[in-house]
Parts: structure tokens; C-alpha cells; sequence
């Protein structure tokens, strides 16, 4: 039974989902931080000379807790919804998250009310869609818009390597 895990939002969807979730690390990618507390991974920062932080793994070979999240990142499947801007799409994820709950999502904001008929029918499109496995991402249209990401297991259920 596929589980939502997390509801998330984009200028650029698809990029987004391969570039940032599916690889990186957890510096670039909130989505991967829930994932990695999720697996019980300690999250270090540290300030540079620049002034800016560096996010890490809290582990001592932390590019071996990278990999376990992006197989498990890899292995789940995603819904994707284009939307008109990325405006409506940044509004319409709180919408989403408020009515799919997913246990991922730490932060819940309002959403313009006034949008409710329209967010209430694009989420549902957006739930009726075709899961897109990650093989697959690359050719699905991209633009601003939301996305879902499922999995059959949450990731404190999942085996770390």
C-alpha cells in the first residue's frame, strides 16, 4: 500500500524532483533533511568563512548516508501537478499538504480560500494521476507545480545500509 509521504512545491518540478531529492544531499534539499530525520540521521551545520551554513549527515562517512536516502528516495514514485504560475503552485501546496497530511511535512500555512473550488479539482488530478517511478521523470513536461512523493514504507521502516 503506497503511502504520501511528502507534498512539496516548484518554479521547476521535474528538476527539482531528479536534481535535488533524487540526488544531491541533504544541504540542498528539505525534502531530503525530513527524509534523513526520518531515518534516524543526525543533521550537522556548520558555519563557513563565507558566512553561509554547511548542512550534513551527522555521520562519520557521511556520503554512505546520502546513498541510503537517495535508494530510498529512488524507490518510491511521484505525482506531479503543473499549475498556472509558480505563484498558484506555492499557494496550492499548503492546500495539499493541509488535505493529504503527509507525515513529512513539518510546516502547514494558510492558502487562499478564495482558490479552494480550483485547489479542491486540481487535487484531485493531482491524486488520480499516474505514479511516476524515477526512471520515468525525465520525460514528463515540467514547469511550476507541485508534487507528491509515495512510498510503500516510511523511512523510519527502512533499512539503512
Amino acid at each position: 500500500m503506497s503511502l504520501v509521504v511528502y507534498v512539496g512545491d516548484s518554479s521547476d518540478v521535474i528538476k527539482r524532483i531528479r536534481t535535488n531529492h533524487c540526488s544531491g544531499n541533504v544541504e540542498g534539499s528539505a525534502f531530503r533533511k525530513h527524509v534523513a530525520a526520518g531515518m534516524g540521521f543526525g543533521i550537522s551545520r556548520t558555519k563557513r568563512s563565507s558566512g553561509s551554513t554547511r548542512v550534513r549527515l551527522d555521520l562519520d562517512d557521511p556520503s554512505a548516508g546520502e546513498r541510503t536516502i537517495t535508494k530510498y528516495v529512488r524507490s518510491g514514485f511521484w505525482k506531479v501537478m503543473i499549475c498556472d504560475s509558480y505563484e498558484e503552485a506555492h499557494d496550492f501546496q499548503w492546500y495539499a499538504i493541509q488535505k493529504l497530511d503527509p507525515p513529512l511535512n513539518k510546516d502547514v500555512q494558510p492558502y487562499d480560500q478564495a482558490r479552494e473550488e480550483r485547489y479542491t479539482k486540481i487535487l484531485r488530478q493531482l491524486v488520480d494521476s499516474d505514479p511516476i517511478p524515477f526512471d520515468e521523470l525525465s520525460s514528463v513536461p515540467t514547469g511550476p507545480g507541485v508534487y507528491v512523493f509515495h512510498h510503500d514504507e516510511l523511512p523510519a521502516h527502512c533499512t539503512r545500509n
